[in-house]
């Protein structure tokens, strides 16, 4: 059990008065603690002393008289001593009393603690250990009310405390002490896992748990929220227009003239060069306001801000001007119906008042900021976006209102509780006690908002109170913060028409494989074909017919440059067989390089030697086709049955003898055993015949399934073309494929390399013979080990070992001067140097289908590799700042992400994360944008204002002059002073100067601290700040920024990445209908019946036994004994 043991100056006080340089004699006290009393009594101390030495009986024997002496001494000092303590009893009690008597050696002041106050240990071997002069000190006997309500004394406080860590408020300063007192990795391991489990976990399964219920509500309820509103009007009608520019939908309405000014006006509106310019000035208005600043010089701060008033001025006349073009152009009812025309009316009006020099750098500074929000038209897609997530304000304006109410009924009831606190501000009107509740709403020092008030409420109360604000907490931290997440989600879920659009498209970018092959396989491609040649050992019938290539047969064959119809009739008139069975020799058009000289031949007719061509081709992928060949499948829904990809054909269809040249293989592959077709493709017909299985399938099928046969068929094809693509250059040219161009393709030497580096663990749970499920044992370690391969299980652990190592680096203790650490260095980049060498001998580095070097994870790969043979080669012995050797120690941080990039889990997740790049950027301008209207206010209302002396008691610059003392920290315990005790204190000189951590005297510095605040940390010092500095009413200003940038602006950041997730796994195209089907089916396999053990008949006892276990009585026992 963890108690507060504090450091003591000395040892523990044994009196309730103070040093003697702080007693006088006129100090109103009881005469005991009197400064004459107190010599007095330390002088009996002495004499007694004295006494106590001198009794002994050898002393007595030499010097008799000293009996008589130490006697009387004796008895006087008691006396003295007896009526002391019969005086502090009667004046401070025995046994009762704020400080009684007997327990006076318990007194505690704040003198008494260290400076500042800490935790430490009485085992020697772990915590903090007290330093000399100093004594460490349980102290059980404060309250709870003087030492705080934190800790684990008992359950009661322990939940407390866990709670308070759960909700990431202060949870850090539990840690330390717990570190201070007990072992510190006892302590880190408690704490880590409790924020992970309970402070990390249970938020986002609320935050996945109430998204959830959003989406239920809208599959059960689609009409809750009534259909999304459009950007136009929904009865304006669109029509084409289109220039040498090119075509653009436009509004009708757009067209019609609703005000006086002519035909020229209108196309000036109408101009981008018109509307180029208003942004251009709203740019410049925007970067002349950044350019504000306020110095510390002495100057008054009219003189910063006076010839911006000027400039200002311009401004606003110039956009002025602007509204009243576009009434004009557009008549007052024309002008009025846009959303936009309102925003920039409201912010002409705003300014027009704000430029009068009576409201300027007044509340109305907010119209002139705001301008820049108009910049967000300049960026069509940051505009969608922004209307994606604002535009359907009906459920996000709902849960503000529903926020605002929460808050104003919880400072209401507060209020009535609390205002009659002695002492106690925080709650004693509405405005205080409507901030009190936002800042815990906001999770910023809520539990001193507790702890406060628990302390000034009776001990009975306590609990109540205590239960009061953890529910409050409780309900608006994991609720209404993940009500806005929802929102959030739900207003990014699409159109129930725009998800059926997307299913298609993502169905026919699925269908449709990337044909062209990467530029550093297309490079083989610009070089002449250079075909190898092969003599054959055996007689043709031994050979199967082999894949014919368009590649090859260009050598023998030529396209018709046009249909002769008079000579396919007349080689038509002939039986087919003539021309297949014949001995002509053929010759070819374009000479190739052969091993053996062909005999002189006499030369046929171009169509009698393709005819005969195309019968060979035919036979080829017949044959292919029965023996299951990916290459040749057949189009479902072509009009063709078999259109063979990558050979030569020609665009009239010769009538072939199928009987006679197509079932000669067929029959051949079939008696050899080919089983399998059938098990592959079994939409094909017994005897070949494709078209007929396709004129089958698609009469069944309804048209959707059929939509979905032929982008599957459409995917097929597309992954020929690609695979075709490759064979051609994987025939034509020597070198393809060929790692490092010296590796042969199908060497030995490169079949080990590759069995090295793609082997790994067969994960496989099914039988490959039956196709049934394998029962074994830890299906979820089998699948593990299966993940990836051996070789990445190695890399994999060496890399986390060199991880380890790097991690027990110091600036004292380095790698360069210890032999320990460099065997690791070592190690990862010998393993690492086997890995790529495999890995390149096996699949190519760069211009092979299969390289190593093929996207940004292999070339991290590389770097950290080039970096880690740097570092060792090098390693230099000293490490300057700012120098290279420096920076090779900061590049060889990145070593752990090669991590991420060898785990596929890990490496997916980083894609997803980065694949939402887009929207990320979008949320971070927004937010940009914010704190630049906000910086931009700040700096002109609050530019030079909040200076202050750091002496509490001078209000004037030219009075802060000098010393003065500071009071020091202690310690956060409800300490009093002892008699006449002063708090430590310091002499510090006096100082005119801003707040220590932020200021708006500049845009740096105000958008610095508006970030700072972002986090939700350090906004009670800028609340603070303001409303001591210029009035309580420019609190609103930064309770405005907190829940626009944190609860809306921090909330769409989760909102973007839990929708780009969903949206890349499919779930967010998901419709009503089909997120029906799906919850039917996890309702479906939720419902499973229960695996109970049978009842044991045949023995009396166990079937007792187990009547008994299965009662319904026995279970609830059982859960209420537990």
């Amino acid at each position: 059990m963890l108690g507060r043991k504090q450091s003591l100056k000395g040892e523990p006080i044994l009196a309730d008065y103070g040093p003697e340089e702080s007693l006088n004699e006129s100090a109103d006290i009881e005469w005991v603690n009197k400064l004459w009393v107190r010599r007095l009594m330390r002088l009996c101390a002495l004499v007694s002393l004295t006494s106590v030495s001198l009794n002994t009986p050898k002393t007595f024997e030499r010097h008799p008289p000293l009996q008589y002496i130490t006697f009387v001494c004796d008895t006087i000092v008691t006396f003295l001593f007896s009526a002391e303590m019969i005086a502090k009893m009667h004046i401070r009690g025995v046994y009762k009393g704020e400080v009684p008597y007997l327990k006076d050696h318990c007194t505690l002041t704040i003198n008494s603690l260290a400076i500042p106050d800490t935790f430490c240990s009485t085992d020697e071997d772990s915590g903090y250990q007290c330093p000399d002069g100093m004594k460490c000190m349980k102290m059980d006997f404060l309250t709870s009310y003087v030492q705080g309500f934190n800790g684990f004394e008992d359950i009661a406080t322990s939940i407390f405390t866990v709670y308070q860590a759960a909700s990431q408020e202060g949870w850090v300063f539990i840690m330390y002490r717990a570190i201070d007192s007990l072992p510190a990795w006892r302590a880190a391991f408690y704490f880590s896992t409790m924020i992970f489990f309970l402070a990390w976990l249970v938020k986002n399964v609320f935050i996945a748990v109430i998204t959830e219920t959003f989406n239920e509500i809208r599959v059960q309820f689609q009409q809750m929220w009534g259909v999304r509103g459009q950007i136009q009007n929904s009865t304006a009608s669109q029509i084409l227009s289109g220039d040498d520019t090119g075509w653009k939908l436009v509004t009708i309405d757009d067209n019609k003239h609703g005000g006086l000014a002519p035909e020229t006006c209108h196309a000036v509106l109408r101009s981008p060069y018109f509307r180029l310019l208003v942004m251009s000035v709203i740019l410049a208005n925007g970067i002349v306001t950044a350019t504000m600043h306020f110095r510390h010089d002495g100057r008054p701060r009219q003189v910063f801000y006076e010839r911006y008033y000027y400039i200002e001025v311009t401004f606003t006349f110039f956009l002025d001007l602007e509204t009243l073009f576009k009434i004009y152009c557009l008549g007052w009812r024309g002008y009025f119906k846009h959303s936009i025309h309102k925003f920039e009316l409201l912010l002409a009006i705003g300014t027009t008042l704000h430029v009068i020099p009576g409201l300027y750098l007044s509340g109305l500074t907010y119209f002139q900021v705001l301008r820049v929000v108009r910049l967000i038209k300049a960026s069509p897609m940051l505009e969608g976006f922004v209307y994606k997530i604002f535009g359907p304000g009906k459920k996000l304006g709902s849960l503000i209102i529903f926020t605002m109410c929460l808050l104003i009924i919880s400072s209401s009831i507060s209020m009535q509780l609390f205002c009659f606190l002695c002492d106690f501000t925080k709650f004693e009107t509405f405005p205080e006690a409507f901030m009190s509740m936002f800042q815990i709403l906001t999770q910023e020092a809520w539990v001193e908002v507790m702890d406060e008030t628990m302390i000034r409420t009776s001990k009975t109360l306590t609990p109540l109170v205590a239960m009061y604000f953890i529910l409050y907490h409780l309900f608006v931290t994991l609720i209404v913060l993940s009500l806005f997440v929802a929102v959030i989600l739900d207003n990014l879920e699409l159109d129930e028409d725009i998800k059926k659009l997307k299913q298609l498209k993502f169905r026919e970018q699925s269908a449709e494989i990337k044909e062209t092959l990467p530029f550093r396989l297309r490079v083989f491609e610009k070089f002449p074909d250079s075909p190898q040649m092969t003599i054959l050992h055996k007689i043709p019938n031994d050979f199967t017919l082999p894949k014919v290539r368009e590649s090859f047969m260009k050598h023998f064959v030529t396209e018709l440059e046009s249909d002769d119809p008079s000579l396919v009739e007349g080689m038509m008139k002939q039986p087919t067989s003539e021309y297949w069975e014949s001995n002509i020799v053929f010759k070819k058009r374009k000479p190739v390089r052969i091993m053996n000289k062909t005999p002189k031949v006499r030369s046929v007719g171009s169509s009698l030697r393709k005819l005969a061509i195309t019968h060979i081709i035919n036979d080829s992928n017949n044959q292919r086709l029965m023996l299951g060949d990916s290459a040749i499948l057949p189009v479902v829904g072509a009009k063709s049955g078999l259109k063979p990809q990558g050979t030569v054909t020609h665009q009239k269809q010769w009538r072939m003898d199928q009987k006679k040249f197509g079932s000669r293989s067929i029959r051949r592959s079939v008696r050899s055993g080919s089983i399998k077709l059938k098990q592959t493709y079994e939409h094909l017909m017994e005897n070949g015949d494709i078209g007929a299985a396709s004129r089958v399938s698609s009469s069944r099928a309804r048209p959707h399934d059929l939509d979905i046969k032929l982008l599957q068929a459409k995917r097929q094809q597309a992954e020929m073309r690609r695979n075709q693509r490759e064979e051609d250059l994987r025939e034509n040219h020597p070198f393809f494929d060929t790692p490092l161009f010296i590796v042969p393709r199908e060497s030995r030497f490169r079949k080990v390399c590759q069995k090295l580096v793609h082997g790994r663990y067969d994960a496989r749970l099914k039988d490959p013979l039956t196709g049934k499920e394998r029962k074994v044992q830890y299906k979820s370690l089998h699948n593990f080990l299966g993940l990836v391969t051996y070789l990445d299980w190695v890399m994999i652990f060496v890399t986390t070992l060199s991880c380890i190592s790097m991690m027990f680096e110091t600036p004292s203790y380095r790698v360069m001067e210890h032999p320990a650490l460099q065997v690791a260095e070592y190690v990862f980049v010998i393993f690492m140097s086997l890995e790529l060498a495999l890995k390149i001998l096996a699949d190519g580095l760069f211009f092979t289908p299969k390289a190593y070097i093929k996207d940004v994870a292999s070339a991290l790969d590389v770097f950290i590799y080039v970096v880690s043979t740097t570092f060792l080669c090098w390693m230099p012995k000293q490490v300057p700042s700012n120098s290279a050797a420096q920076l090779l120690m900061i590049l060889r941080c990145v070593r752990p992400l090669r991590i991420f990039t060898l785990v596929p889990h890990m490496r997916k997740v980083v894609y997803e994360l980065c694949r939402g790049f887009k929207e990320i950027l979008l949320v971070s301008t927004l937010l940009i944008l914010l704190m630049f209207v906000f910086a931009s206010y700040g700096v002109q209302l609050y530019g030079g204002r909040l200076a202050r002396c750091n002496d509490p008691t001078i209000l004037k610059r030219e009075d802060c002059v000098g010393v003065f003392m500071r009071r020091v920290f202690v310690t956060k315990m409800k300490l009093t002073l002892g008699v006449n005790e002063s708090y430590p204190s310091m002499l510090v000189p006096r100082v005119w100067a801003n707040p220590r951590r932020f200021n708006f005297d500049n845009i740096g510095d105000a958008m610095l601290a508006l970030f700072e605040v972002l986090s939700f940390k350090g906004w009670l010092d800028v609340r603070d700040v303001l409303i001591k500095a210029v009035g309580p009413v420019h609190a609103i200003y930064i309770h405005i920024y907190i829940f626009l940038g944190c609860m809306i602006g921090l909330t769409l950041f989760v909102g973007v990445v839990i929708a780009n997730y969903s949206e890349n796994k499919g779930t967010a195209l998901l419709t009503v209908d089909q997120r029906r089907w799906c919850d039917l089916k996890k309702r479906l396999k939720i419902a499973q019946p229960l695996h109970l053990p049978p009842r044991p008949d045949g023995r009396k006892f166990r079937a007792f036994v187990y009547d008994i276990t299965q009662h319904i009585v026995f279970k609830r026992c059982i859960a209420v004994v537990v």
